[in-house]
């Protein structure tokens, strides 16, 4: 969080309270939001077939994601975001036999392929979520999710909320890598939602895949991660006490009611290639390279040391006199052999 506090650029990409006043591709993102959660309001089949056991199902998963590995911790979600409900008369070993069976590791008879699916089922017998809340409608009744997601987005809604885009323009890369080490793509404060703006083109390229691993069609994956934020603004908003983690469960039950988890996979791509190094950075690397080069390239042409000794034959190497003078080598001179011709006389 502190490295999105330092942006020294920050953009408010929407204004709920100043709608019309802010033009723009994510102005326009943010209105047809709230046109398709009104039609998901309307028109819930439109979007998913979705029955309680694949909402059940759904935040299951969620929750062994998100909640950790011991069954006390996700029993502790499970009291905050609903309520148990054992038969009566349940003596306390019964109501732990119960919990625990909902977490059981599969036996050897399972079929793996359906474990989740039947202990989500269990878990769906003695617990729910809080009734009328984000949660509830999500698991339960996703046009009600609709309805709440709309009457938020509507740009007559007087409640403030902002889209704030982060394009860390000119921000060193070693300075960025914290966010993607967590791979924080987007987050929600108060009544506003963050989100670094370039991860859209990532997910408009996958958005073509989505057919192939199910999900809501008419919502992109860029809307999905906007509405991933609201959901938790919302939560937050509906309980102010709930634990950022609580919300993010939540979250990503209705992220995954859109599409499954193509968006979690999409943003890991993203982080495969961002942070892009800065201008600074650019520049820095380029003078290096151009040094680096300039003394590889003097290396090269540099004099070589003269040797100790000269490879020609002793012969010809010269003594030096005493006072110090080479003296002046001598050309030999070859005499050369003169031979006469003789003419032979005629017979």
């Amino acid at each position: 969080m502190a490295v999105f506090d330092q942006d020294p650029q920050p953009h408010v990409l929407y204004d709920q309270t100043d709608s019309a006043g802010i033009e723009g591709a994510y102005a326009d993102i943010m209105r047809g939001l709230y046109d398709k959660m009104d039609s998901l309001k309307r028109s819930p089949d439109d979007f998913r077939t979705w029955t309680d056991e694949d909402g059940y199902l759904t935040f299951y998963n969620a929750l062994l994601d998100f909640a950790g590995d011991e069954t006390k911790d996700r029993v502790q979600v499970l009291q905050q975001l609903g309520e148990f409900k054992f038969r009566a008369g349940s003596e306390p070993d019964e109501k732990k036999k119960l919990i625990e069976e909902c977490f059981a590791e599969a036996t050897d008879q399972e079929d793996p392929r359906i474990v989740a699916t039947s202990r989500s089922r269990r878990l769906s017998q003695i617990w729910s979520p809080k009734t009328d809340t984000i949660l509830d409608y999500i698991v339960s009744r996703p046009a009600q999710a609709g309805r709440v997601l709309s009457d938020r987005l509507n740009p007559t809604n007087t409640e403030p909320l902002q889209l704030v885009g982060h394009p860390f323009k000119d921000v060193r890369s070693t300075d960025l890598q914290p966010v993607a080490d967590a791979k924080v793509i987007a987050f929600e404060r108060g009544s506003e939602i963050h989100i670094i703006p370039g991860v859209s083109k990532t997910l408009t390229n996958w958005d073509a895949d989505t057919a192939s691993v199910g999900g809501v069609e008419k919502v992109s994956l860029f809307e999905t991660l906007l509405l991933h934020e609201l959901v938790e603004l919302v939560s937050r908003e509906e309980n102010p006490d709930l634990p950022a983690l609580y919300t993010h469960m939540i979250a990503s039950s209705f992220e995954r009611y859109l599409k499954a988890d193509l968006l979690s996979v999409a943003v890991e791509d993203f982080f495969l290639e961002w942070p892009v190094l800065s201008e600074a950075e650019e520049a820095e690397r380029y003078e290096e390279q151009l040094k680096m080069e300039m003394e590889e390239a003097r290396a090269m042409f540099a004099e070589e040391d003269i040797p100790d000794t000269f490879d020609d034959d002793d012969d010809d190497e010269l003594p030096i006199d005493s006072d110090g003078k080479v003296p002046v080598k001598k050309k030999k001179i070859v005499k050369k052999k003169v031979v006469k011709k003789v003419k032979k006389k005629k017979e």
